[in-house]
């Protein structure tokens, strides 16, 4: 288990947009000798050198190879472009650099870079971590999920950034407990229960004792068993009775009670590194009722196409669609 107590900030901070500048500059060798002296000098305070790691994270990802520059390695860049041509390499390096700065930022969204910044823990899907904060409060973070934990001496607050997360909650009167999704809040009454984010939505299911969930400006109290819904402009619906399986997760296993094939495949498909999705109306409203193990989508999306008399194709990069 983790041991959670430090936050992060809310937005993409300086430090951040200053560091994917930085290595946009160093890969695309501008760096010269001041240069270099300047990023070493910026690089000495934690924030900054944190904020470089993780640009340098990115660049990775992305396939380019990102390494903190030494002064004579830069001293060398320079060497070789005071040599090119005029008007060859020196003269399109700051386009090159610009470039590399737009791909850099390209890559931060599409790898979800700002819930990465502000995240304290992510996991990735079919992935699950059970987090004890400072308090000896649990969070249990299903797959592709993430959070970032805020605890001050009169409070105790979560954010849940993305996905699915089980809350047990130390008791203490003193320091309001507290999970913030999708424009709403959550604060606990009691000990257990779970907030989901899909889409705009976020749904909150109590396990155990009761919460108050507030949203635009209403509130609601949800009591054990039952389930409440709100949006970023939208009041929490009366609670309602809690689906079936609504925390099965917790144990490895997802249950659906006459659940069309669309929804049972979409939830089946949160645990799978490749999309999977169904094509067709006749297909997409097959209802279905079983348990299956969370650790083995592709398999039990097999097994339901067995057991249904469908099809499936697999397209090149793994991603399953399934069809009459």
């Amino acid at each position: 288990m983790t041991s959670v107590t430090t936050s992060k900030p809310d937005r993409v901070s300086r430090a951040d947009r200053e560091a994917a500048r930085w290595v946009a500059d160093q890969q695309s060798g501008l760096l010269d000798d001041a240069g270099s002296a300047h990023l070493e000098a910026w690089l000495q305070t934690a924030e900054n050198a944190a904020a470089y790691d993780k640009a340098q994270v990115l660049w990775l990802e992305m396939g380019e190879a990102a390494v903190r520059p030494a002064p004579q390695a830069a001293t060398s860049s320079r060497r070789r472009r005071t040599t090119a041509p005029s008007g060859g390499r020196r003269s399109r390096a700051p386009l090159i650099a610009t470039g590399m700065a737009a791909a850099l930022a390209v890559a931060f969204v599409a790898l979800d870079g700002p819930t990465r910044l502000r995240a304290d823990v992510i996991t990735r899907p079919g992935e699950q971590r059970t987090l004890t904060l400072a308090d000896g409060s649990t969070v249990q973070l299903n797959t592709d999920s993430a959070v970032q934990v805020d605890y001050a001496p009169d409070r105790r607050t979560v954010r849940l950034l993305r996905g699915e997360a089980a809350f047990t909650v130390a008791p203490n009167p003193n320091r309001p407990f507290t999970v913030e999704a999708g424009g709403g809040s959550t604060t606990a009454l009691g000990t257990r229960f779970i907030v989901r984010r899909y889409g705009a939505q976020t749904e909150v299911s109590v396990t155990e004792h009761s919460v108050r969930v507030a949203s635009n400006p209403a509130s609601v109290i949800v009591a054990q068993d039952q389930t409440s819904t709100y949006g970023p402009h939208q009041a929490p619906t009366a609670p309602v009775a809690s689906s079936v399986g609504v925390g099965a997760w917790q144990d490895g296993w997802l249950v659906f009670d006459d659940q069309p094939l669309s929804a049972v495949v979409s939830e089946i498909g949160r645990y799978s590194a490749q999309p999977m999705t169904v094509i067709g109306r006749k297909a997409r409203d097959r209802r279905v009722s079983g348990a299956f193990r969370i650790d083995q989508p592709a398999q039990t999306v097999t097994r339901l196409e067995q057991t249904l008399g469908l099809r499936s194709t697999r397209l090149l990069g793994g991603a399953v669609i399934v069809h009459d």
